[in-house]
């Protein structure tokens, strides 16, 4: 039996090692130097956010890596170029336009929590003792207290802005694609207008999920002369590689992953450096407590089982409630198997046909292929596997599906097939 029956040793050596600040899959990426990749949108973003007037939106799909590219790059901003705050607000569903800016409006004065006060005062005079035919003359003081509504107009965004106009800062707005109603995501792009109007030192970065800039700002048409859109696509497997040879090289001690491994995880990744990291930093604690520097796909394939396990649960969800809706899973499974290796995000049925002659040797016809896409466009767990995106022709709904089914079925191939 070894002595470290609680892995208290091993967890001692990760520690260590600062394995889980070079790969970070729960938390942004904070520091510029792991950015690897993103160095184009780094320039643009710097360069952006320091012309007058102009303001930045971050788009793209979930899981590329928008928040950690907003926070380092205003990091290296103010850390070199400025002397200016920065601040974040995460949104939620329970926030409206209201709620946003309440942090930078305490910052200058406003108390936002305020919306009436009262003000006492004491005035002196001669006391009625209530006998109007004598006076007598006694001197008194009475209190008298006057209630005043706020002048906050939290809702107006020209009232925001221009009590906002003089504070040098560095607003990022995250999550953006959270905040329900249209008409608050306008006032934030009128806020916007109207702080770049006043050439502002108070410059908005928003942040959200979205195929269009345009479903962020709700559409406001006269906006984009000073909100530079950034749209963060998924990342290449060039720059994917980078993330998993340099990451490891940052090791203490370094870890040496092999061709197959490096290839293996960029593969599974398909240009979401969330899953490059989870993977990685599964892959070097096992190494760790293996005392090996070398990774080999023995390693790799432990590391997946446990990522298996750590993955959002709405994806599994979602997965395991198309299998138990439908006739035959199986051929569900190497379906989805196949169009996750597609290279196409939007893959054809004929490119899928092909797919899955290659990978398993299977033949199927356009007609079944056609049925069991169709099905797969159905809501499942309250969504879809699969969007249809033209005639023969679909994606993934969550792109984050892609690598989640690479994952799930990488020790389940064999059996798939047999």
């Amino acid at each position: 039996m070894t002595d470290d029956i609680f892995g208290l040793e091993s967890e001692l050596k990760i520690r260590k090692s600062e394995v889980r600040k070079t790969f970070t899959p729960h938390t942004p990426v904070n520091e510029i130097t792991h950015l690897f990749g993103r160095e184009d949108s780094v320039r643009r973003m710097v360069s952006l956010i320091n012309n007058p007037g102009e303001h930045v939106l971050i788009y793209g799909d979930r899981g590329v890596g928008k928040t950690s590219l907003a926070k380092s790059t205003c990091s290296m901003i103010l850390h070199k170029i400025s002397d200016g705050l920065s601040l974040n607000k995460s949104c939620d569903s329970g926030d409206s336009f209201k709620t946003l800016f309440l942090e930078p409006l305490a910052l200058v004065g406003c108390d936002p929590f305020i919306e009436t006060y009262t003000k006492s005062s004491k005035q002196s005079g001669e006391a009625g003792l209530g006998v109007p035919v004598l006076k007598v003359g006694i001197k008194g003081e009475r209190d008298t207290s006057t209630t005043y509504k706020s002048s906050l107009n939290l809702n107006s965004p020209t009232w925001v802005a221009q009590q906002l106009r003089d504070l040098d800062c560095i607003f990022l707005l995250d999550e953006v694609d959270t905040l329900h109603d249209k008409n608050d995501k306008h006032k934030v792009a009128e806020l916007i207008k109207a702080l770049s109007d006043l050439d502002s030192r108070f410059k908005i970065i928003m942040v959200g999920i979205a195929k269009t800039a345009s479903e962020l700002t709700a559409g406001h048409a006269s906006i984009q002369r000073c909100l530079k859109e950034i749209h963060l696509d998924r990342m290449s497997d060039e720059d994917i590689k980078k993330i998993i040879l340099n990451g490891m090289n940052k090791i203490k001690p370094k870890k040496i992953p092999n061709d197959e491994v490096v290839d293996r995880i960029v593969d599974i990744s398909s240009g979401f450096p969330h899953f490059t990291h989870l993977i990685c930093l599964r892959s070097v604690e096992i190494a760790i407590s293996r005392n090996t520097s070398h990774i080999e796909m023995d390693i790799l394939d432990e590391s997946l089982k446990e990522v298996a396990k750590d993955l959002e649960s709405t994806l599994s969800d979602t997965l395991s409630s198309m299998l138990r809706s439908v006739n035959n899973p199986q051929e569900y499974k190497l379906i989805l198997l196949a169009a996750s290796h597609c290279q196409k995000r939007d893959f054809r049925s004929g490119e899928l046909t092909n797919k899955l002659f290659e990978m398993f040797g299977i033949q199927v016809s356009s007609k079944t292929l056609s049925a069991r896409l169709t099905k797969l466009t159905k809501p499942f767990n309250n969504t879809t596997i699969l969007s249809r995106t033209a005639k023969g022709c679909f994606s993934f709904t969550d792109p984050r599906m892609q690598s989640f089914i690479k994952i799930t079925y990488n020790q389940a191939t064999p059996d798939l097939v047999a």
